[in-house]
C-alpha cells in the first residue's frame, strides 16, 4: 500500500472503519517517526501506536503501563473501571496472575478436545443448510451461531440460552448503532448503546449462576468450584470472567469466519489453492485470523515514563496499541496486503502477547477450522452478493450480516 495521507482521519470515528479499516491511515502512520497523538473533544486524548514492535513492547511491559483504567476508546475515559482486579482482561499483575491461575484450571478441562464433536455435528448441519439455498446472510446462517452454541456449551448452558446470551454478548462489546445510524460518530450514544447491553448480559449472566440446569462439566459449573492452594473465585469474579468470556468468545469467531469467507470470496486462487491442498489449513486459519483481525485496538495506561517509538510518555498518558495495523507491518510481513494461505512464519496479534494471551484461542482456533473445513468438503465457489452490514465500533473488525451465495462442489 503506497497510499500517502496529509491528514489522519478520526480514529475514534466508527465511519472511518466502513467499508474497511483505515488501512492506509495505519501505514502513513507506520511510516512516520513517533507516536501520533490524537485530542477529543468529550474524552481525554490519546497516543496511537501502529507499528509491531512497539505494541511487542507495550504488551510485555505490566509494569509501564496499565489496563486497569478501561481497555479500549470507548471505555478509557480516565478513571478506574469498577471491574478492575476482578476481571481478568482489565486486571493487572497480582491480580491478573491470581485470576489466570484460576480460570485456567477451568478453561483447560472445558476446551476444544472435549467440544470438537458436538461443533463439527452442528457447524455441517448449517453449512449443509447454507449451500442449498439460493443465497443466505452467512453471519445469521453459521458466524453467528457458533459461538453462540460454542459459548453456551463451554459454560454449561442449556440450549435455549445460547442465541440470547450471544445478542447481548455481541452488542456490550460493540453497540447495537450500524455504520448507516446518525449516531455512529457519537461517544455518548455509542457508550449508552453499550453499557444498555452490558447491564443487560451481566443481569443474564446473574441470574444464570445458580440455574438448575447448568452442565456440572460446564465453566460456570468448574469456576465456582475452582479452588487454588486455598484460593477461590468470588461469585461477582465468577461473574465477570464469564461474562468477559461470553464477550470475547462471540466477537472473536463470528467475525473472522465472516471476514475470512470475504476474504476467500475476494481471492478466489486461495479457495482453490486450500481446495487442493487441505494440508494448508492451519494455516490458513491464522491468516484468516492476520486478515480480519477481529479486535482492532486495545487501550493502555502508562503508570511510569517509557519511550515507545520514539515519543515520550507520562504516567496518566492513554496509549492505543492498533492490533489491526501491527498485523500489516511491512517490517514483519512480506506482502502485508496480500491474502495468502501459505503464509509462514505468520506471528500475528489477533490474540496479542505477553500475560494477557488470549486463554481462549485453542477454541476458537478449534471453530474457526471447522467453519472452512465443512466449506471445503462442499463449496467451490464463494460469491458475495452485496456489501457487508457493518456495527459502529473502532473496537471490533465487526459484521452484522454477509449476503452470499455459496455454490456446492
Amino acid at each position: 500500500m503506497t497510499d500517502t495521507l496529509t491528514v489522519v482521519p478520526d480514529l475514534t470515528d466508527p465511519r472511518f472503519f466502513d467499508p474497511a479499516p483505515p488501512h492506509a491511515a495505519w501505514a502513513e502512520l507506520r511510516r512516520r517517526p513517533g507516536l501520533h497523538y490524537q485530542e477529543r473533544a468529550d474524552a481525554p486524548g490519546f497516543w496511537s501506536a501502529t507499528r509491531y514492535r512497539d505494541l511487542d513492547a507495550v504488551f510485555r511491559d505490566t509494569s509501564g503501563f496499565s489496563c486497569e483504567s478501561g481497555m479500549t476508546l470507548d471505555s478509557a475515559l480516565g478513571t478506574r473501571d469498577p471491574a478492575a482486579g476482578k476481571m481478568i482482561e482489565i486486571s493487572d499483575p497480582p491480580a491478573h496472575t491470581r485470576l489466570r491461575r484460576l480460570l485456567s484450571g477451568g478453561l483447560n478441562k472445558s476446551m476444544a478436545r472435549t467440544m470438537d464433536g458436538a461443533l463439527r455435528s452442528l457447524i455441517t448441519g448449517w453449512v449443509e443448510q447454507a449451500v442449498q439455498a439460493d443465497a443466505c446472510d452467512f453471519v445469521a446462517a453459521v458466524s453467528a451461531r457458533l459461538p453462540a452454541a460454542a459459548t453456551g456449551l463451554l459454560l454449561g448452558l442449556p440450549e435455549r440460552e445460547w442465541d440470547k446470551l450471544a445478542d447481548r454478548a455481541s452488542r456490550a462489546i460493540s453497540g447495537s448503532l450500524t455504520m448507516d445510524d446518525p449516531r455512529a460518530g457519537d461517544l455518548t450514544a455509542r457508550r449508552a448503546s453499550t453499557t444498555t447491553a452490558n447491564g443487560q448480559l451481566l443481569m443474564h449472566l446473574a441470574g444464570l449462576l445458580d440455574h438448575a440446569e447448568l452442565a456440572p462439566e460446564g465453566l460456570i459449573r468448574r469456576l465456582l468450584d475452582a479452588e487454588f492452594d486455598g484460593d477461590r473465585l468470588t461469585r461477582d469474579e465468577v461473574l465477570l470472567n464469564c461474562l468477559n468470556l461470553a464477550v470475547a468468545g462471540n466477537e472473536t469467531t463470528k467475525n473472522a469466519t465472516a471476514g475470512g469467507l470475504i476474504a476467500f470470496a475476494e481471492h478466489p486462487d486461495q479457495w482453490q489453492l486450500l481446495r487442493s491442498n487441505p494440508e494448508l489449513l492451519d494455516s490458513a486459519v491464522e491468516e484468516v485470523l492476520r486478515w480480519v483481525t477481529p479486535t482492532q485496538h486495545f487501550i493502555r495506561t502508562v503508570l511510569e515514563p517509557r519511550v515507545v517509538g520514539g515519543t515520550a510518555l507520562e504516567p496518566g498518558d492513554l496509549l492505543c496499541l492498533w492490533i489491526t495495523s501491527a498485523n500489516r507491518d511491512e517490517e514483519v510481513f512480506a506482502d502485508p496486503y496480500r491474502f495468502r494461505i501459505d503464509r509462514n512464519p505468520n506471528p500475528h496479534y489477533s490474540f496479542t502477547s505477553g500475560k494477557h494471551f488470549c486463554l481462549g484461542a485453542p477454541l476458537a482456533r478449534l471453530e474457526i477450522r471447522l467453519v472452512f473445513e465443512a466449506l471445503l468438503a462442499r463449496v467451490e465457489r464463494i460469491e458475495l452478493l452485496g456489501p457487508p452490514e457493518r456495527r459502529a465500533t473502532t473496537l471490533i473488525n465487526s459484521f452484522v450480516s454477509l449476503p452470499v451465495a455459496l455454490h456446492a462442489s
